[in-house]
């Protein structure tokens, strides 16, 4: 009998579809892809990263238990850990780009928006619906990595960013997450499951606008900070 998390994913069917057809996914199998599209994606995701790990924080501190508690930090710390240690680390070291000079690019409004989705998430919600929101950012990157996998690119700096997120040491810390929402999802009141399944599926469309203003190049029409 389907569970909670297929639930979730079925929720998401058209956004994960519009995902895989999207000319920046395409582009990065096909080698199309503008790098200096991809340069400034990559820049964002590791700000969005910073972000996201305290999303995730907040998170563990409010889980049922000690246990689920753990199980969370400990699988989103290996995640990121791949994450950082063979894509941004390698490609920002590639472009010549530390902390220092991160630190010096702005942020862009689709990742403010959506950091600020999930840390509002995490905070003001219940558990489940805060593990809901954050999940996307670990499922389908894993979904779309295998899928590209299968397509392969001629690029090998876009080839080592689809082996990342279709890794086996990746795809074992997102299934640790993912498992807790079957779980967690029984015996909670249909309103609230459909409240968790909103926030997933907002957060899904969330990943769908990163990969899309980042091709388009949507940045501020003013400037934040004068």
């Amino acid at each position: 009998m389907p569970g909670f998390k297929d639930r979730l994913w079925l929720g998401v069917k058209d956004v994960y579809n519009s995902i895989l057809a999207h000319p920046f996914l395409s582009g990065l199998t096909d080698g199309s892809l503008d790098m200096k599209v991809f340069k400034e994606y990559v820049i964002q995701d590791a700000l969005y990263l910073s972000r996201f790990s305290r999303a995730l924080a907040v998170l563990g501190a409010k889980a049922p238990s000690d246990e689920i508690s753990l199980k969370l930090i400990s699988a989103a710390h290996d995640a990121l850990s791949v994450e950082r240690a063979y894509l941004h680390e390698f490609l920002l070291k590639e472009w010549g780009i530390g902390i220092t000079e991160l630190k010096e690019y702005q942020i862009s409004p689709i990742n403010r928006a959506y950091t600020d989705f999930l840390i509002a998430a995490v905070y003001e919600k219940s558990f489940l619906t805060g593990l809901a929101a954050v999940l996307p950012c670990f499922w389908i990157y894993l979904e779309v990595g295998k899928e590209l996998l299968k397509r392969g690119s001629p690029v090998e700096i876009y080839s080592r960013w689809i082996s990342t997120y279709s890794s086996p040491e990746y795809e074992k810390t997102v299934n640790a997450v993912v498992g807790l929402a079957d779980p967690l999802a029984v015996g909670v009141a249909e309103p609230h499951l459909e409240e968790a399944a909103l926030y997933f599926r907002i957060s899904a469309i969330y990943e769908y606008l990163f990969w899309d203003h980042a091709y388009r190049g949507v940045g501020w029409p003013f400037n934040p900070w004068p």
